[in-house]
């Protein structure tokens, strides 16, 4: 690998549903893209990394010795079986990544990590920033103990902690919801079996994602937090009439025991007005019709 010119980007979990958008934004604004992969990777540009293993990791930095940093590497599946996996890698893999950073005297622009709002659990209708976090799962409860201890860092690191609404797109894992209701559209499935479908979350477009992180990173603010969000809800009854009108189909909803979580939040939406003052307003107007189209016919 050749060495990075400046403005140089490494993207922790680049083969991931968000680092693959990620990637293709920054690659067409101009930057020099490399990306840690846990899996054998495809790609001259993306580097086979454990961020469980430090000197793996600053290996890859020294190399790199980016000018930008996105951290999306993460277990992000919120009924994931192996709890114990789970925070090991969303604590101790983003710790190791602060450390090599710091121990290597590297000191990018800007650092993005991605929190997430499973943080803010059931408190309240319009959840900002500062809200005391309340997490009801494992999942939320892993990223809140990764924000307690990157602000550790704030000030050694320029440091940003996103923490992003729901949102989907073109090539999510099918075991997420929007991509399963979407699949079984377009397969024309006769029942699809569900959990709580009367739950409301944003649900926001990959695109208006990686915009806004792309736009933070240009922007003077660090040793923060920040809302990615909308502030506009759904609930799945409202996938479930897109998605047949969209396809001309209609499926059979069957409420299954299994799927319905324990501590279901009810509601998650974001003020996105944080967000707004620090980036301004997108350069593109997602909607979630256009995006679930755009699922559909892939």
């Amino acid at each position: 690998m050749e060495n990075p010119t400046k403005n140089s980007v490494l993207i922790t979990g680049i083969n991931g549903f968000t680092g693959r958008h990620l990637e293709t934004l920054l690659v067409a604004k101009g930057f020099n893209v490399y990306g840690t992969t846990f899996s054998e990777p495809q790609e001259m540009n993306h580097l086979k990394c454990d961020i469980l293993n430090l000197e793996e990791l600053k290996k890859i930095i020294l190399t790199i010795r980016p000018d930008y940093v996105f951290h999306l590497a993460a277990i992000s599946f919120v009924a994931a079986e192996d709890i114990i996996e789970m925070y090991k890698t969303n604590t101790i893999g983003t710790l190791n990544l602060l450390d090599a950073l710091y121990t290597l005297n590297i000191s990018p622009t800007k650092i993005v990590i991605a929190s997430s709002a499973a943080v803010y659990g059931n408190v309240g209708s319009v959840l900002s920033e500062e809200m005391c976090p309340k997490p009801v799962n494992h999942y939320g409860n892993s990223k809140l103990a990764m924000e307690n201890m990157v602000v550790s860092y704030f000030d050694k690191l320029n440091i940003i902690v996103s923490r992003p609404f729901n949102y989907t797109g073109v090539g999510q894992e099918d075991n997420f919801l929007i991509p399963k209701i979407v699949r079984h559209f377009k397969e024309r499935r006769k029942i699809i079996e569900l959990g709580n479908i009367d739950t409301f979350r944003e649900y926001n477009d990959v695109g208006f994602l990686v915009d806004c992180y792309e736009k933070l990173i240009r922007s003077d603010f660090k040793s923060g937090v920040v809302n990615i969000a909308s502030g506009k809800t759904y609930s799945i009854k409202k996938i479930l009439e897109l998605m047949k009108n969209i396809s001309s189909h209609n499926i059979e909803i069957k409420i299954n025991d299994q799927f319905v979580r324990k501590n279901e939040i009810k509601e998650l939406k974001g003020s996105s007005k944080k967000l707004t003052k620090l980036i301004g307003k997108p350069d593109i107007e997602f909607s979630l019709r256009k995006t679930l189209n755009e699922m559909y016919i892939r």
